[in-house]
């Protein structure tokens, strides 16, 4: 008779059981090498950190959100070239709303003119849109963020005005009606 360690059967069930203990040992080893614990400070995030948090915020922010934050800048002073927050120009102002919701745009109304899905008519605007105003049709020196929606192409936008900074206005105020050039749409909740 044979003994129990020459049964070749034998042999290749414990062949096999230490194998898998092996690979069980490999993958828990590098699982936890690669999360190791620490108690120091939390480590910095990557650029793709925040480029992810960004894509995630074009598609989970609404324009709701979006005005509740602008809101809170309402009768903050207009300064030309400020990013806020204590002042804001207009283009700063609608760039640190955004950034405050971790989405980035340009730093000018015209970069910004120049960002999202254009919206060619104004009965199509969403509360959360840009919307830009200028002089002609080739040029961008104002932007908004649209505030309420009434319909037929009717709404508010709030904005930083050089004559009463951070304010609401209507689309159907004949100065901006005239002024008005278009929108852009960034939020992602088309």
């Amino acid at each position: 008779m044979l003994s129990l360690w020459h049964n070749k059967e034998t042999i290749m069930n414990y062949k096999n059981i230490v194998l898998a203990f092996i690979l069980f040992l490999t993958v828990s080893v590098s699982a936890v090498a690669g999360n190791p614990v620490t108690n120091g400070p939390a480590p910095e995030y990557s650029e793709d950190f925040y480029d992810h948090s960004e894509f995630e915020a074009l598609f989970n922010v609404t324009g709701a959100s979006l005005v509740d934050r602008a809101k809170d800048f309402l009768g903050r002073p207009y300064h030309y070239g400020s990013k806020g927050p204590s002042s804001f120009d207009c283009s700063g102002f609608t760039g640190y709303v955004y950034k405050s919701m971790n989405i980035k745009i340009g730093a000018s109304s015209r970069d910004q003119w120049q960002e999202g899905i254009a919206i060619d008519d104004k009965e199509d605007v969403k509360v959360g849109d840009l919307v830009f105003f200028g002089s002609n049709s080739h040029y961008i020196g104002h932007v908004g963020i649209v505030c309420e929606v009434k319909g037929n192409g009717d709404f508010k936008f709030i904005h930083s005005s050089i004559a009463r900074g951070v304010t609401i206005s209507d689309i159907e105020d004949d100065y901006y009606t005239r002024k008005y050039r278009g929108a852009r749409r960034i939020l992602g909740d088309y």
